[in-house]
């Protein structure tokens, strides 16, 4: 059923494309962010087509400021955390963050919405304040993936007086390319003792 006040009717849902487990783009994710030892999972709704629906539909969260179709995706990508991970075990959902001057740019940051409606469906609170984003970076978008590991490195920090030690998150973005920014936000955490962290993502391009 398609919720009430929803902007986007059932039909566009159902067609998109559903990230399988066994699909090679998730497999092929799963391998290059697991390398590393920061990230231990990853969880992800929709392959990302450009030109595509969900392209449309992300376009219109960042860049038309509807937010509200930020929670409609955390609530779906929510429901897929809750059917494939045991979602008690981890301390929040923490958004991958802009950096400040991009924020007050766009005026407010993608992902927490999102977070927002993973914590509808799972309960699990959205820590927006654990990290943040401490120089400018370049769009990824016109880099390849050396380019764009390189250009996030080093990137982002704990805000003070925050401690993750021993704690497990849940790490959101809207869509991993590469998987550069959301591995370089997991190294930061785990270089901070962060027991577990799991990469989620509302899709997977390729």
């Amino acid at each position: 059923m398609e919720r009430k006040g929803s902007k986007v009717c059932s039909t566009c849902w159902g067609s998109l494309s559903s990230v399988a487990l066994t699909d090679p783009i998730y497999l092929l994710a799963v391998d290059r962010l697991m390398v590393q030892g920061d990230l231990d999972g990853l969880t992800s709704l929709w392959h990302f087509e450009k030109g595509g629906t969900l392209q449309s539909i992300v376009h219109a969260l960042k860049y038309d400021g509807m937010t509200s179709l930020g929670v409609e995706l955390g609530r779906k990508l929510g429901e897929r955390l809750r059917a494939e991970v045991p979602v008690e075990k981890y301390d929040g959902v923490i958004p991958v963050p802009l950096h400040r001057a991009k924020c007050r740019e766009r005026g407010f940051n993608q992902s927490d919405f999102i977070g927002k409606g993973i914590q509808e469906v799972t309960g699990l609170p959205v820590l927006q304040n654990v990290l943040h984003r401490k120089r400018f970076t370049k769009s990824q978008t016109e880099l390849n993936a050396a380019e764009r590991k390189m250009n996030v490195s080093g990137a982002f920090d704990l805000h003070k007086g925050f401690d993750v030690s021993g704690r497990s998150f849940v790490l959101v973005d809207d869509v991993i390319t590469t998987g550069a920014t959301i591995e370089a936000c997991a190294a930061t955490l785990k270089g901070h003792d962060a027991r577990y962290v799991l990469a989620a993502s509302v899709a997977l391009a390729g």
